[in-house]
């Protein structure tokens, strides 16, 4: 999970106030507004806007994903849907957290959850502050792209591309202005050595102030070599799409250059006469169809229970399981066979028998609910049920949800765990397509493709699941991850190099889609 503290207030439509008896993020029968989902092609977007905002917030995140991806040229578009629920202000936001915040991102089974405060979206005459959302939508997107990536160059890139500029009425977008919170910072308090940041991935959780400086710094980095060593830091990138580790790629990308530290210190330090380039890409436009409906009560609770098990602050799990508890109860009181309520309540049982009660009860009332089948399927394997029964669900679910990341995962993995490799090869292949820098989802396809028999690449690709463990992966999954490589390192021998992943990815690298043009400070 990552999340930016808060430095502005972002701008609230006055219309929106009109008429209001609260912001807060409550169910109509409260006194709230009423909340929609609104659906595009790579959005789904629950919040308590009104329905003519939804669909303008909808359509510019939409437009703000085709302005990223124009950081790696436009010439890859990833598969899948991004959750996305946006509050109409902070206030609102601080009913689930202890501390001030912008927005924050959560990575579930099927992938990130962004969540927004404060209303960015559809401000006629002021430009959007969307660093937040750019941040966020940049680690989703660059995953597809760089798969293989350090923490430096992953947060580097994102706070990069913090500071685009969308032009929609000009078709184009600028990218690469000064972080100018990190400018600050790195001008007052220095900055991480490259070695340092190479260190950043085997550190636990920081305190604030040197977080802060991490990033900051890896902001830096990544400026400085996109504006000095563009066709360098290209063939870093293009050497990590093809899999290659990443220290070895730095290696050979940048084997030759000299006192990089000290053209940095020039770069940061060279006075009014130093220029820091931005570049300038075309911006197509963006034509999404549109699909709006309103929320029932229970959802609305469903969506308040999953905010306060996963917004970021100090508040102890026994807390936020309590008021989440609170919410899944009103939830099913207002309808005792909400889908979501009930999945949230699934989840949260220890008790196998009784999840799986749950399950099969969901599954009698939704039928036609790819969720409902995946979470029969999850609950009949924590039951210990490995029979016809679990592959039929799924086999049900991968029907229902074919972009998903769980149920092709889970598909995957049974057929990982009743060794049939070759049946579950597909649903492997289909999951890393969807979520190549899950490392749940590239241990299942490196245990395919070494119960196939396939070692070198079963090697490479729990090396990937290694490189993309992070600070907020569970510890079990993290000790399966090293524990698997361990054995392939054994029985596999060396890396091969051999690519690890198949999925869509650029051709370009990101930074350098335009030659860039100079701005000072």
């Amino acid at each position: 999970m990552t999340c930016r503290m808060s430095v502005s207030v972002l701008g609230l439509v006055l219309t929106l106030l009109s008429g209001c008896t609260t912001l807060r993020a409550v169910c109509p029968a409260e006194g709230g507004r009423p909340w929609v989902e609104v659906r595009s092609p790579h959005f789904s977007v629950r919040t308590n806007l009104d329905g003519e905002t939804a669909e303008e917030a909808t359509r510019e995140l939409e437009l703000l994903r085709q302005g990223l991806l124009q950081a790696w040229a436009g010439t890859f578009d990833p598969p899948g849907t991004v959750e996305v629920i946006v509050l109409a202000n902070h206030s609102a936001l601080e009913d689930f957290t202890n501390v001030r915040i912008e927005g924050f991102s959560a990575t579930t089974a099927d992938g990130p959850v962004l969540v927004l405060a404060g209303n960015a979206y559809a401000l006629s005459e002021a430009p959007a502050d969307v660093g937040t959302q750019a941040h966020e939508l940049t680690h989703y997107l660059s995953e597809f792209a760089l798969v293989r990536q350090p923490r430096w160059l992953s947060e580097g890139l994102a706070a990069y591309l913090e500071s685009i500029i969308l032009r929609p009425d000009k078709h184009e977008v600028i990218l690469g202005g000064l972080h100018s919170g990190f400018l600050a910072h790195v001008l007052r308090s220095g900055w991480r050595t490259l070695d340092e940041l190479w260190e950043w991935d085997g550190k636990g959780l920081l305190g604030t102030a040197e977080s802060r400086n991490y990033y900051a710094s890896s902001w830096l980095w990544v400026h400085f070599f996109i504006s000095r060593h563009p066709a360098r830091f290209d063939e870093f990138q293009t050497r990590l799409m093809s899999g290659e580790e990443p220290r070895q790629a730095w290696e050979e990308s940048f084997r030759g250059a000299e006192d990089l530290a000290g053209e940095l210190h020039a770069y940061v330090h060279g006075g009014r006469h130093v220029t820091y380039p931005t570049i300038t890409a075309p911006l197509p436009p963006v034509k999404s169809p549109l699909q709006m409906r309103t929320l029932e009560p229970a959802e609305v609770h469903a969506i308040r229970a999953q905010l306060f098990l996963m917004t970021p602050g100090a508040a102890p799990p026994e807390e936020r399981l309590h008021h989440a508890e609170q919410e899944m109860a009103q939830a099913l009181k207002e309808d005792p066979g909400n889908v979501a309520a009930t999945l949230l309540r699934i989840r949260s049982t220890v008790d196998p028998s009784r999840r799986l009660g749950l399950a099969q009860q969901l599954v009698e009332r939704h039928p036609d609910s790819g969720q409902a089948w995946d979470a029969l399927a999850q609950a009949l394997d924590a039951a210990g049920n490995t029979s016809e029964e679990q592959e039929s669900a799924r086999l049900r679910a991968v029907e229902l949800l074919p972009d998903s990341v769980s149920a092709q995962n889970g598909l995957a993995g049974f057929y990982a765990r009743t060794s049939q490799p070759e049946k579950g090869l597909t649903a492997a292949r289909r999951a890393v397509a969807l979520a190549p820098g899950n490392p749940a989802v590239l241990d299942t396809w490196s245990t395919i493709l070494f119960q196939l028999g396939r070692c070198p690449e079963a090697l490479s690709a729990q090396q990937l699941a290694a490189d993309t463990l992070h600070e907020s992966t569970p510890e079990r999954l993290r000790r399966t991850v090293h524990d698997t490589l361990a054995r392939y390192e054994a029985v596999c021998g060396a890396a091969s190099g051999v690519p690890a992943t198949a999925p869509a990815v650029p051709t370009a690298a990101p930074g350098v889609p335009t030659a860039p043009g100079p701005s000072g400070l």
